[in-house]
Order: structure tokens, then sequence, then C-alpha cells
């Protein structure tokens, strides 16, 4: 049960980090957080070579540890395809959102809703596992009929309180896109 309820724990805060790097119309470092950056041969993610901070209502500014990085980010976030703009400010990038479209922030619900639907795949196949290995503990003799029933209700409460955590979630998306 425990071991069900970390990785019920650890799916719900993935979720949470893939919905941080999906754009909204508020800027948020989550967003080039995970940006891959290739440099001196080696490529890793943005939040390791740079600080990421929000600045006015619509940009973010990039401040790499290393100035030589500099070309290197701004690449890196320019293919990444995430609709921004970025400006070159000598000793900084400043990364600019422009406003959203309504077929962009259709697009962009669509692609929450759809990760959350992988979340909850994801869950109800690690319920599946959990409760066959229940069943096997109760074919087993190791637990009674009350303790599996027990079991699997206690399942069933915390799948329940994940799907409810997954919908505010996208709800909070929502409508931050609708701002």
């Amino acid at each position: 049960m425990q071991k069900f309820k970390d990785e019920v724990n650890k799916a719900l805060d993935f979720f949470q980090i893939e919905l941080s790097g999906i754009r909204s119309n508020r800027p948020h470092p989550g967003l080039l957080e995970n940006v891959k950056v290739e440099y001196y041969g080696s490529t890793m993610p943005l939040k390791q070579m740079a600080n990421i901070q929000v600045s006015l209502p619509n940009c973010l500014i990039v401040q790499p540890w290393d100035k030589n990085a500099l070309p290197a980010l701004e690449k890196s976030i320019q293919a990444a395809n995430l609709g921004v703009s970025t400006a070159n400010e000598g000793t900084y990038i400043r990364v600019i959102l422009p406003p959203l479209s309504k077929e962009r922030r259709e697009e962009i619900v669509s692609l929450v809703k759809r990760k959350a639907e992988e979340s909850r795949i994801n869950l109800r196949r690690l319920r599946e596992e959990t409760v066959k290995e229940i069943q096997k503990m109760f074919d087993d003799k190791k637990i009674g009929e009350d303790d599996k029933f027990r079991k699997k209700e206690d399942i069933q409460k915390m799948m329940d309180d994940f799907n409810k955590k997954i919908d505010e979630q996208v709800k909070k998306k929502e409508e931050e896109l609708n701002q």
C-alpha cells in the first residue's frame, strides 16, 4: 500500500511538472526550465545553466551563469518551438511571450487534457498491478478476505483523490489560459 501511495504521489508530481512546462497566459519559469541546451558537447536542462526570472507581465529573463553560453541558450529556446520570441540583451536573454490566439488556447487546453488522461492511464495500470498483488497475497493466505477488500477500497479512495487533484490542476490551467 505504501508503495502504491508513493507511486501515486510521484505520478501527481510528474503531472504538475509537465503542466508547468505548458505555456499559459502568464510567464512562468517552468516554461523554460527543462529546455535542453547543448553546450560544450553535453546536453543539460536550461535551469542548470541559468537563472530564470519573471519580468513584466509577458517576459522572462534568462541570466546564464556563464556569459559565453548566451548564444547556445538563445538557440535552444528558439529550437524548443514554444511560440516565444527572444532578444539577446548582451548579458541576459529576454524571452517575450506573445498573446495567445483563441485557436492556440484551444490547442493548449487539448494538450493539457491529453496529459491528464495519460496520467490517469498510468495510475489505472498501477492500480491493476497493486490489486493483482493483493489478490496474490490473499491466494497465498498472507491476508484475510476482509483485509483484501479493505485494501482495495483504500486503493480506490486514493485513485479518486488523485483524479480529483488532476481535475483541479486541469481547471486551474484552463483558468490561467483564459485570463
